[in-house]
Formats: structure tokens, sequence, C-alpha cells
């Protein structure tokens, strides 16, 4: 184990060296800030906004980077604690306010928190000699970096794509939601159960009759794609966990038998799903906790849900990793099962097909088979329009065709089943393996499983009681955001007819309270406005007072649907 060595140098600074079995020089020996200045000078961070360092040392190259771009957000990555604390201790100056990176834990509070809408790209810097004493270090650090934020940034492109759908599904489904029981009444309640997560990979057809045996040990969640698939296997789960916002999604629950599973709807779903549903429909929320920099525990919600449970009972969060399956996974933990089942998972085209036959989608395609067009080539165009890669197959044996999708839900599942205090088995007998689950074919699990007193249907049945919520409060708050949306529409139109009063940023139009219930729908224009400068001030005004006033119309419109709805129920 080396030591680090601080000393002057001839034009009055410090410098650092590290001693080991031999020395390597950190910083100039005559003038670190002058071999700094050298070295930025080189550095082309393009369009990048954002600049990570790879080395810490005594900072000087910081020092010139944040001169040099005032307008970058500059983090540091340094593997030695001892090196961050030389530096704050000889040059605290240069460092404040710099976040430092020592380990990927640090990564999510850091970057949970940064503001994306004006986010421009990553430029990496290297100090050199810090980077040479550990490179892989850096390297992966880097790589899980541009990793998380090309995730927060799909998250927002996501959002831009479906927030506005999802508000409009919440205030659908808000009625729904005040005369139904909440997943909140279910949590722990299935303490010491085995939780069966069911997907509709390709490998569900070799075992899903086996969970027939299993219906009364075990607590089976479906996700919506493969409840089809099961009812036509004679399998009755116990739930089904629909959160697709999209019109196409009903196509999951068409043409069910007469015993049809709970249903457990997200508050985004769909709102004809459970409107139509004719078995107990039970709602819920996804929101997402994470730990801030400052080692807060924080939520983070569906738009506008904070805003619903403020004026009504808890709805009870689930959190999600981008899939249905995934949130039936925090379903599951919520509910207290141990151990976590998975079955056609697959997180892969399994014999080249996509799905289980039997889901909607190979109903879909039906119609268009023919002598020369079979299920196999239409499955088959599907894929070679993905961007493949070959993964470890289930077993160990082979390789399995896969995707970046597939990918990301893989690493979900496997750093899931490493950080939980429950075991999880992979039942699915094909597809990808998943790192950190037990692999075990399903019929030997029938035989270990023991007989619990109580079947889960009657613990469902127990505990899902129909309530009668109080509207007086939701309706009067929706009144009443409906005259604020009216007003601010109002406001914006006289505003814009007067030129020389300023109108710079949302602030100057928009309350607290109708920023907070118009957000969602002007993120666009936000990150628009934050990525051109450039625009002249008459332009970005014009432009943001006419989004305004677009935006406080449709949700005057939704809010007032949802009040017609609610009149009815009380």
């Amino acid at each position: 184990m080396g030591t680090y060595i601080l000393s002057d140098t001839p034009s009055g600074m410090k410098t650092l060296i590290y001693s080991n079995t031999k020395e390597i020089r950190l910083h100039s020996a005559y003038h670190p800030l002058r071999e700094a200045e050298r070295s930025v000078d080189a550095f082309q961070k393009g369009r990048a906004n954002l600049i990570i360092v790879c080395g810490l040392g005594l900072a000087y190259h910081i020092a010139v980077l944040r001169k040099r771009f005032p307008r970058c957000q500059v983090i540091v990555i340094e593997r030695d604690a001892e090196v961050i604390d030389l530096a704050r201790t000889a040059v605290p100056d240069q460092i404040t306010g710099i976040p430092i990176i020592s380990s990927e834990s640090d990564i999510i509070p850091l970057f949970e928190t940064l503001n994306l809408a004006a986010f421009t790209g990553i430029a990496s810097y290297h100090h050199r000699p810090s980077y040479a004493m550990d490179a892989p270090f850096y390297d992966a650090l880097i790589r899980d970096i541009n990793q998380y934020l090309s995730s927060k940034l799909s998250d927002m492109l996501t959002r831009f794509e479906f927030e506005e759908r999802w508000i409009e599904n919440i205030f659908s489904n808000l009625p729904t939601l005040l005369g139904t029981p909440t997943v909140s009444q279910l949590f722990g309640k299935f303490r010491g159960y085995p939780g069966i997560i069911v997907s509709a990979g390709p490998s569900l057809r070799s075992n899903v009759a086996l969970l027939r045996h299993l219906e009364d040990r075990s607590l089976i969640v479906s996700v919506d794609t493969a409840l089809k698939v099961l009812q036509k296997s004679g399998v009755s789960p116990h739930m089904v966990m629909t959160l697709d916002s999209q019109r196409y999604s009903i196509k999951h629950f068409l043409g069910l038998r007469d015993h049809q599973p709970v249903l457990l709807a997200d508050m985004v779903s769909y709102p004809r799903i459970p409107d139509l549903y004719s078995g107990t429909v039970v709602m819920s929320t996804t929101s997402k906790y994470y730990t801030d920099s400052d080692g807060a525990l924080k939520r983070e919600t569906t738009p506008l849900i904070e805003w619903i449970e403020e004026h009504t009972e808890s709805i009870g969060d689930i959190q999600s990793g981008g899939s249905v399956a995934t949130s039936a996974f925090d379903l599951l933990l919520n509910l207290g099962c141990n151990p976590i089942i998975l079955i056609g998972q697959d997180l892969a085209y399994t014999g080249r097909e996509i799905h289980c036959s039997g889901t909607y989608h190979n109903e879909e395609w039906v119609p268009a088979i023919n002598r020369f067009n079979n299920l196999d080539t239409i499955n088959q165009g599907v894929i070679r329009k993905r961007r493949i890669s070959f993964v470890h197959a289930y077993g160990g044996a082979g390789t399995v065709p896969s995707d970046f999708v597939f990918d990301l839900y893989r690493g979900w599942f496997a750093d899931s089943a490493k950080r939980v205090p429950v075991t999880v088995i992979n039942a699915t007998e094909g597809g990808a393996r998943i790192s950190n689950t037990v692999e075990k074919p399903l019929h030997e699990l029938i035989e270990s499983l023991p007989r619990p007193k109580r079947e889960p249907r009657a613990i469902l049945s127990e505990y899902l009681t129909d309530r009668v919520a109080d509207t007086d409060a939701i309706y009067q708050s929706i009144t009443a955001a409906i005259d604020e949306m009216r007003s601010v529409k109002a406001r914006s139109e006289e505003l814009l007819q007067l030129d020389d009063e300023p109108v710079e940023s949302m602030e100057d139009v928009l309350t607290e309270s109708s920023e907070r219930l118009l957000s969602s729908f002007l993120k666009r224009t936000g990150v628009y406005l934050a990525r051109h400068t450039d625009l002249s001030p008459a332009r970005a005004r014009t432009l943001l007072l006419n989004d305004i006033i677009t935006a406080s119309q449709r949700m005057a419109n939704i809010l007032t649907k949802c009040k017609e709805k609610l009149e009815k129920i009380r």
C-alpha cells in the first residue's frame, strides 16, 4: 500500500506524489496550475454541458475547467479517499460545490436530482496521472454513469410521450379509485406464501399447465399479456396486473372466461379496463423511492398522484423497473411473499419467438397467415427489426438471442434478486439466464412447496372489501382547479396582447398550484427553451404563452370530465 506525499513547489503551490514501489507525480513539481491550463487547452467538450473528471488530485485542473466552462456542471470521480481528504484540507476552495463519486453507490443519489431539461451530453476529462493508476476503475464508473443517464433520458422521453395521457387516465380512473379497494389493503398479508409472477415469454407453454397444482399453495400473479394463455390452459391466477395507458391494452381482457382474477390496475392504466372488468378491481400507483445526496429518502410519484392523495386515502405504491413483470415483483415484496418465482420470464427470443402462443399478439397475426406467411415468418420479420445480441441461456448451456430492452430488464431482475431479502427462483425453464436467481424446474417446486392453512383466495376475499370514500374534498378541489385553469388561460391570453409586459419564465404567469397542475403539459416547452437560448425574447414569450393557453384548456377539460363522473357517484 502506497502513501501520498504533499509538498511545496517553487511556484508556491502544493504538489502531490504517490509513493509505492515507484513514485508517481500527480502534478508538476514546478507549476501545477500552468500544467493544468495546458492540459485543459487540449480538451474539447463539444456540445456537452456535463464534464466528468477522472481523477481529483489537488484539483488544479478542476479549477481551470470551472473557469473555462462556467456553464458546465463538473463532477469528479476519485478512487482514493485519502486523495479526497488531502484536497479538502490543502485546496478546499478549488473543490467547493463539486460532487465527488468514489463508488457505484454514489451515482444514483447524485444523478437522481440532476435536471436533464438542458442536458446536452457528457464529456470525459482524464487527469492522466490519476487515471493511469487505475484505468479500469474510472472506465467502469464512466460506463455506469453513461448507462444511468441513458436510462434517465429514456425515462424523460417516455414521460414526454406518455405523461399527458397518464394524467388524463388518472383523472378518468379517479372515480373508480374512490369506490374500490386499494393495493395497500393487501400489503403484508401474504407473509410466508410463495409468490409466482407469470409472464408471456415463449417458454411459458412448456410448463404453464403445472401451475394448476400451485393455485392453493402460492399467490399467482399474471401480467396482463399472459392472462389469456393461463385461462386457455385451465389455470386460474389469483391476480392480474395491468399498467399500460394505451388503448390497445384492453385486448388482453377481451374474451375472458367467467372466472376472473382480481385485477390490479395502475392509476395510469387505460380506464375502460377497470370500467368494464367484471371481477374485483384494485387500484395502485407507481412510485419510485431513492436516497438523495443528503441521505434522505425521496418518493417520486406518477404526476399529480400526490395532489390526489392530499384529498383521498393513500393508494399504495408499487415500484417499477419499466415493465409489468418488474412491478409484479415489487408487489410480491410488499405483500410479504417468499420465495418469488419467475415463470415465462424469458427475456429473450427463445425459439426465435416473441411471445408465448395464445397471447392477443398472436391472435392479431392469425388473419395474416397464409401458405407464404406463417407465424414463424411473422416472428422472424419482427425480430429482424431488433438489434440482436446473444446472451447466456437458462441452465448455462449455449446462448439465446436477446436485445437491448431485454438486457435492461434482465439486469433489473438480476440486481433486484441480489438486493432483496427473499429467495428469487427462476422456473422459466428457457430464455436467458438471470444472475443471482436460483434455477429450478417448476415440477420440483410443486413437490417442495407446502400447502398453507389458508388458500390465497380466502385472504384476498377477506381484505379486499369495497369502500365508500368521502368524495367531498376531492370534488371541491377539482372544482377549484377548473376555475384556476380558466383564470390562467384568460391571464395568458391577456398577456399575449400586451407586448410591453415581460414574460421570461413560467413563474411569471403561473402560481405554485397552477404550475403543479400544468407542469407535465409544459415539460416539452421548458426543455425546448432551455436548449434554445438563442431564441429572441419575443419568440420565446409567444411560444411559452401559447403553450400555457393550450395546456390550461386541456387540463380544464380533463378536470371537468372527472367532475362530471364524480357527480354521478356522490
